[in-house]
């Protein structure tokens, strides 16, 4: 059975094939769209932005190019390892099937239309291009729920949970919550052992937790017809640092200060809580973006070579797409470096 030593010495053999920051600044620096195609055309995306620009349009191209080549590397990835390694590789990517479930039901809850949804999906975990793209081109959540039921994912039970709260509340928020747990529960119960990898796992896990329980109880301060029990609905089990009752004094606009207090002496990455809570979850992910991309210098013999080197190509996936996006809408070049995500 393949240990990760072996699947480390592959993925760092995959490592030499990403941009270095001296070529994606010269991506940056294109003046077109059509120099920017050009250019990546040069690159190890080029392959899949050939095949790609046969059926789409520009831009359309380009997102569908870099979501399969990002697909086809966590694939190829996962293709290295079998039993508990592979457990755990596919417990990380199935991060990215919340993501894109996430951004197929908030998609549909607002009438985007399923070219928009399909444009932001970035399939990674069990969730493949053809499969994301069926559910986005579903007419409703209803239907995107009925659908995913039939692929036989871990997260199926709890998505049709949620659907019965949305019916009731029009609130996707519930059924995002239900994914979270989900996510949550399965995850930690993979990585429930005692060796080293299941430990670095855990821990991920946890940290996702953890923001997400917090960025949830900043939202939950504007609800203050919600009484506390009603607000504890809305907190996941299983993060290291953020226990109930540290979110609900978060959740609390008038003893927030308290909590944020009680974050700080557990060592929760934040100093203040901004009025502007959109720069405050935009912080918050780039400080656990950085956390995972250090993990390549991690241990040679654990699975934090995997988690570092999926974080660095999933970063710069993102920046090309940004980029890409930038040069059709004629963005300032300064503005976009602000916006890309450094490592």
């Amino acid at each position: 059975m393949p240990d990760f030593p072996y699947i480390n010495a592959r993925v760092r053999a995959m490592k030499s094939r990403l941009l270095d920051p001296g070529r994606m600044e010269e991506l940056l620096a294109v003046p077109t769209l059509d120099a920017f195609i050009q250019a990546l055309n040069n690159t190890p995306y080029g392959h899949d932005l050939q095949e790609a620009l046969s059926r789409y349009a520009t831009l359309q191209a380009v997102d569908v190019a870099l979501a399969r080549n990002f697909y086809n590397t966590t694939t190829k990835v996962l293709s290295f390892a079998d039993g508990k390694p592979r457990a755990l590789i596919e417990v990380v990517l199935m991060r990215w099937d919340l993501i894109n479930l996430r951004i197929i039901l908030r998609g549909k809850h607002s009438g985007v239309h399923q070219d928009d949804i399909a444009s932001s999906l970035i399939p990674a975990g069990s969730l493949g291009e053809a499969a994301l793209r069926e559910l986005a081109s579903q007419p409703d959540i209803a239907h995107v729920v009925g659908a995913f039921s039939g692929l036989d994912h871990p997260f199926a039970p709890a998505l049709a949970r949620g659907l019965k709260t949305y019916v009731a509340t029009k609130d996707p928020f519930a059924m995002e919550l239900q994914l979270e747990r989900a996510y949550a529960e399965h995850g930690l119960r993979v990585a429930s052992g005692s060796g080293g990898s299941e430990q670095v796992v855990r821990a991920l896990l946890q940290a996702e937790i953890d923001a997400a329980n917090v960025k949830t109880a900043l939202k939950l301060q504007r609800e203050e017809r919600l009484s506390r029990d009603e607000k504890a609905r809305f907190f996941v089990p299983g993060g290291a640092i953020v226990s109930e009752d540290l979110f609900l004094l978060v959740a609390n606009r008038e003893r927030a200060e308290q909590g944020l207090q009680g974050l700080r002496v557990r060592g929760f990455p934040v100093k203040s809580f901004p009025e502007d809570l959109t720069e405050f979850e935009h912080q918050l992910d780039l400080t656990m973006i950085r956390a995972q991309t250090a993990l390549y210098l991690g241990d040679p013999l654990s699975i934090d070579v995997v988690i570092g080197y999926l974080a660095l190509k999933y970063n710069e996936v993102k920046n090309l797409r940004l980029i890409a996006r930038s040069k059709g809408l004629g963005i300032p070049r300064e503005r976009v470096r602000r916006e890309m995500i450094g490592v």
